[in-house]
C-alpha cells in the first residue's frame, strides 16, 4: 500500500482524499474477509463536534457500538443505521442480500454478536492503513466492547468532549443496500507531564489495586461452539450424543464472559481434575486424536454448549 501525505484542512480535519482512502479500504476487507459480500464506500462527511450532536442526530433504528482501545484514552462508537444493518445480518445468515428496502426492526444483541467481528475487521484494517498514511486521529487501536441501547445509554458511556465524526454513506451487495456508517472518536488528548503524587493517594491507590486484584473473575474454557436449530435444540433428550467434528482437545479457547479471547490452552489433568494448561503464542498444540469425530454426550441436566 502507497503511503499517502497527511494534509490539514480547517478545524485541523485530515485530507478528505487519504481519510476516504483509508475508510474504503477498511470496508472493503471487512466486507471480503467476515461479511461475504462487498461493501463499498460511496460518501463520507467527517466533521467535529460534540457528544451532545452526535446522539441528537443518531439515525433510529440503529446499532450503536461502544468501542474501546488498548490505550485507555476513552471510548468510542461505531453506529449502523436499520437498513444497512438488516442487509448486513441478511448477507450472514443467508449468503445473500435481498434488493430493496429492508423492514425496520429495533437492533438487537444477537445483531450486534454477529456484527461485531465485521467491525473489528474493518476497524483493524484502518488502524493499519491509518498509520500508514500518518492519520493519527483513525490509528487508534479501538475495538468492539458492548452495545449501547439508544442515543440516550450512549451519552451516559461516552465521555462528553469533542469527538471527530465520521459519516460513511455505504453500498451492500453492488447497491442492493444502502445505508449509513458512523464512526465517533474522541480527539486525541495532549501529552502532560507526569505529576508526583502525595502519599494519601499512593495509599489510596495501593488499596485500591489490592482490592481489584483479589476480584474474582470467570472464564469460560470453549472447546467448540454449535449452531443447531432451533427445532433440533428443542428435540434434544437426555443421553442424546452431539457429534463436535472440529473439537480439539489440545486447543481450547478461554474466554471471558464477555465472549473476548483471552488465552488458549490444552486440556489435561491436575491430580484428580480436570484442568488446563494455558499454551504460549506460538506455541504448538498437542496433535488431535484420530478415529472418529469428537461427540457430546447429554447425561442428567445439559448446561451451556461451547
Amino acid at each position: 500500500m502507497s503511503v499517502v501525505r497527511l494534509k490539514r484542512g480547517a478545524e485541523g480535519a485530515p485530507d478528505q482524499a487519504a481519510v476516504e482512502r483509508v475508510i474504503a479500504l477498511s470496508l472493503a476487507r471487512a466486507g471480503q474477509d467476515e461479511l461475504g459480500s462487498p461493501l463499498r464506500l460511496s460518501a463520507l462527511q467527517q466533521q467535529r463536534c460534540v457528544l451532545a450532536e452526535i446522539v441528537e442526530t443518531v439515525p433510529e433504528p440503529a446499532l450503536i457500538l461502544v468501542l474501546d482501545d488498548k490505550a485507555g484514552e476513552g471510548l468510542a462508537a461505531a453506529v449502523i443505521d436499520g437498513a444497512l444493518m438488516a442487509g448486513m445480518v441478511e448477507a450472514l445468515t443467508t449468503g445473500t442480500v435481498t434488493p430493496g428496502e429492508a423492514v425496520s426492526r429495533r437492533p438487537t444483541r444477537t445483531d450486534a454478536a454477529l456484527l461485531a467481528p465485521v467491525i473489528d475487521r474493518a476497524l483493524s484494517v484502518l488502524e493499519g492503513a491509518a498509520g500508514e498514511a500518518g492519520l493519527a486521529i483513525l490509528s487508534r487501536g479501538f475495538r468492539f466492547a458492548s452495545v449501547a441501547e439508544g442515543g440516550r445509554a450512549l451519552s451516559l458511556l461516552l465521555e462528553d468532549g469533542f469527538y471527530r465524526l465520521l459519516r460513511a454513506e455505504v453500498d451492500l451487495a453492488a447497491g442492493a443496500r444502502q445505508g449509513q456508517v458512523w464512526l465517533a472518536l474522541p480527539e486525541l488528548r495532549p501529552a502532560v507531564l507526569p505529576q508526583v503524587a502525595d502519599s494519601a493517594s499512593l495509599r489510596f491507590r495501593a488499596e485500591l489495586q489490592a482490592q481489584v486484584e483479589g476480584a474474582e473473575v470467570r472464564l469460560e474454557a470453549v472447546l467448540q461452539r454449535l449452531m443447531l436449530p432451533l427445532r433440533q435444540v428443542m428435540a434434544l433428550q437426555v443421553g442424546q450424543s452431539l457429534p463436535l467434528p472440529r473439537a480439539d482437545v489440545g486447543r481450547i479457547t478461554v474466554e471471558g464472559l464477555d465472549g473476548r479471547h483471552v488465552a488458549t490452552a490444552r486440556l489435561g489433568r491436575h491430580g484428580s481434575l480436570r484442568a488446563l494448561r494455558l499454551l504460549a503464542e506460538g506455541e504448538a498444540a498437542v496433535p488431535r486424536p484420530t478415529g472418529g469425530d469428537a461427540g457430546v454426550e447429554l447425561r442428567g441436566r445439559a448446561g451451556p454448549m461451547g
